[in-house]
């Protein structure tokens, strides 16, 4: 077993020119929604963002899955774009305000660029890495990460400090989002399996079971100890690389 580097291209021309469109659409309509919903429903940020963010890594999953490493390259290209324009318009702004934290005031716009970076860079080195083991991580990213902030805001009830980068408020998490990010990490991971979006495709639940615990119990462990706005970098490369890891004790067809 050894690593497979892929390199990053972006899909031939005629395939941007009628995937760019729609893709750009798709990230337009979840932005706008999740700022109506911020602004005109009251909807708390944590939850705005995390809409935003699961709309991005579905879309990632689906591209990996469909188009491979070129499909998710151009989406990347167009979130960057987006992230980009959010930044310059900056408060006030629908886009900006549903992916801008108040409770990371006077930081707000460092703290929708550094998690960018993170998931960037994420998701270059799993699939560089790992192939088509990085479905995991697009996948379980975004899903365990997007239901952890909403459960742990309004269920956590037994929290924790994390480690956090230099020059950063302090912040913490709680066991009940953990429980979220594992509960979702393993249901994702059976789903994966089963379906045949993994590299491993199996018809048997059961014999999906045991890696799926061990990816989810690694995903839950990296998404504890990240810094704050780190998460989607680590959690991408950790649920990869181990799932890319446990080939051998993945169920085959």
């Amino acid at each position: 077993m050894k690593f497979e580097l892929w390199k990053p291209v972006l899909p031939s021309l005629d395939v941007i020119l009628w995937m760019a469109p729609t893709l750009a659409i798709w990230l337009l309509a979840s932005g706008a929604l999740a700022g109506w919903l911020k602004l005109h429903r009251g909807l708390r940020t944590g939850d705005t963002r995390k809409l935003f963010h699961f709309s991005v890594f579905f879309l990632a999953t689906a591209l990996h899955a469909g188009s491979g490493p070129p499909g998710v390259n151009l989406l990347g290209c167009l979130v960057a774009i987006y992230i980009g324009y959010c930044l310059l318009r900056g408060d006030g702004n629908p886009l900006y305000e549903a992916i801008a934290r108040e409770s990371d005031h006077p930081r707000r716009s460092l703290h929708v660029l550094a998690p960018f970076l993170a998931t960037a860079a994420g998701g270059i080195l799993a699939i560089s890495l790992f192939g088509d083991f990085a479905i995991f991580g697009f996948a379980i990213c975004g899903i365990a990460d997007a239901v952890a902030e909403p459960i742990g805001i309004r269920l956590g009830k037994h929290r924790y400090r994390t480690w956090n980068l230099p020059g950063c408020a302090e912040s913490h998490r709680s066991l009940e989002g953990s429980l979220a990010v594992f509960t979702a990490s393993f249901i994702t991971a059976v789903l994966l399996q089963c379906t045949g979006l993994s590299p491993v495709l199996t018809t048997s639940i059961a014999s999906s079971l045991l890696p799926a615990v061990a990816i989810a119990v690694v995903a839950t462990f990296a998404e504890a100890c990240s810094p704050h706005g780190t998460d989607n970098f680590t959690l991408q490369v950790a649920a990869s690389g181990f799932a890319w890891g446990w080939q051998s004790l993945l169920p085959s067809a």
